[in-house]
């Protein structure tokens, strides 16, 4: 599906009906890699509508060079919001890069947001804080004889295990979700990366939660203590033998807590 605004045509899936969530995507993988993690928790929880949104720069939303800062992209998609959702409440789920627009988003858009989830997130560059060292904890080499060198680069750089359940999901999800993307569009902007509003003083009061993973070599797991009082029912999680595909190396736990959340969305909302 696709919503035009004034400059820019967003692509997004809708999923399901019900209490709307927005999850939103990475980059410059598309939404269909955080949807792959969340959408088999919704397989026996009906009531919902999942609204995954791909970023600009990703391969169904083109970037545009009218954007050219953080700020730009927090306009894009709290407009997509008022266009698509206007008015309703709404629970925010980002992946990585997704992961730093909803946490803006739980600033713009406060009053409406009914709960936060960031998963692997990215919340500061790379050289702002120190990051793990490469560990893998199943090395395969088979596995990865069956990538090309470049994809076997960036699977080994993702992963903390390598096993045919990872290399499908690679395969399956991953290559395809980064086919086509603007590789130039978000270094570009990320330059211009910290919002002009002071996240830091954010105060959220409703469900929280904040997955990393521990041995994530891409957004680390340092920045999530930073933001623990921006979200005062925050659950802020680090898991061990976790990379930054942490939906699939610690999928059991990933949706426990993921189902958690949810549960506290709904018991938040109805008593409110």
């Amino acid at each position: 599906m696709n919503c035009q605004l004034d400059r820019i045509t967003i692509h997004y899936e809708s999923i399901g009906q019900g209490r709307p969530l927005v999850a939103l995507s990475g980059s410059p993988g598309d939404s269909r890699i955080g949807r792959s993690w969340t959408e088999p928790v919704f397989e026996a929880r009906p009531g919902w509508q999942r609204i995954y949104v791909d970023l600009p720069g990703t391969p169904r939303t083109p970037g545009r060079d009218w954007i050219t800062c953080a700020d730009d992209v927090m306009d894009v998609l709290c407009d997509f919001v008022d266009a698509v959702i206007p008015d309703q409440p709404f629970a925010v789920t980002g992946a990585s890069l997704g992961a730093y627009f909803a946490h803006g988003m739980a600033y713009r858009k406060e009053a409406q947001v009914d709960g936060v989830c960031l998963l692997a997130p990215w919340l500061t560059p790379e050289d702002a804080q120190p990051l793990p060292e490469p560990v893998l904890f199943i090395e395969d080499p088979e596995i990865r004889s069956q990538l090309d060198p470049d994809d076997a680069e960036f699977f080994t750089e993702l992963f903390v295990i390598e096993t045919q359940k990872t290399l499908d999901w690679y395969q399956n999800v991953v290559i395809p979700a980064r086919e086509g993307a603007d590789r130039k569009f978000w270094p570009r902007v990320m330059e211009n990366w910290r919002f002009s509003f002071d996240i830091d003083s954010l105060r959220f009061e409703k469900p929280a939660l904040v997955i990393a993973g521990r041995q994530d070599t891409h957004t680390g797991y340092y920045d999530i203590q930073l933001i623990m009082e921006c979200y005062q029912r925050g659950t802020f999680v680090v898991l061990d033998r976790a990379g930054h595909a942490l939906g699939v190396e610690q999928e059991v736990l990933f949706r426990a807590l993921f189902n958690e959340w949810l549960d506290r969305v709904v018991e938040g909302s109805s008593a409110s």
